[in-house]
């Protein structure tokens, strides 16, 4: 008889774990990565949460709205501090570029935000037999922001954050078409 109720205590209490729901903010419109959240682009859900999961509680809503995006958040997700930064994007003293690459210019392994990379600024693709033989190529350090299938098809566009100084550089030569990207080692 103790084990019967031993038993009908335990699932009780499971069941009332289980069942517990709470309110967490979801995102209810796209927010790109470095915009500023607003009120409009949250939602409240009501949901049972899995202890494996770490959304934001719907009660510090006031705490997350006017920070930055630090990835794009997509409608209808839960949103989660990992996803939010106190810190503009790019941050200070660093541009953020757009780049339209071809399938060839970029590497076999996907890139993800986050990445470090090194932009490699290409020469002229002329004949090869015409060209003299050049320095080392210009490299740049960049750490990939964002990355989404580009407009053309077979295309990637690459959102980068690089030092101020090399933002012009990188912008001219992406948009004729002379950037590589080359994904550095422990991205």
């Amino acid at each position: 008889m103790a084990l019967i109720a031993a038993g009908g205590l335990i699932a009780a209490g499971v069941l009332r774990k289980v069942g517990t729901t709470a309110e967490y903010l979801a995102v209810a419109t796209r927010v790109e990565v470095g915009s500023t959240i607003g009120r409009s682009d949250l939602r409240t859900v009501r949901i049972t949460v899995d202890p494996a999961l770490k959304p934001v509680p719907s009660s510090s809503a006031d705490a997350v709205i006017g920070k930055f995006a630090a990835v794009a958040l997509v409608p209808g997700t839960l949103l989660t501090q990992a996803q939010l930064t106190d810190t503009a994007v790019p941050g200070p003293g660093r541009q953020l570029v757009g780049i339209s690459l071809p399938q060839e210019r970029m590497p076999a392994e996907r890139i993800k935000p986050g990445a470090e990379v090194l932009l490699v600024v290409t020469t002229d693709d002329g004949p090869v037999a015409n060209q003299q033989p050049t320095a080392a190529p210009i490299s740049i350090k960049a750490t990939v922001i964002d990355v989404r299938d580009g407009v053309k098809e077979g295309t990637t566009l690459l959102n980068v954050a690089v030092v101020e100084r090399d933002g012009p550089l990188v912008a001219a030569r992406a948009a004729a078409g002379r950037i590589v990207v080359a994904l550095t080692s422990g991205s």
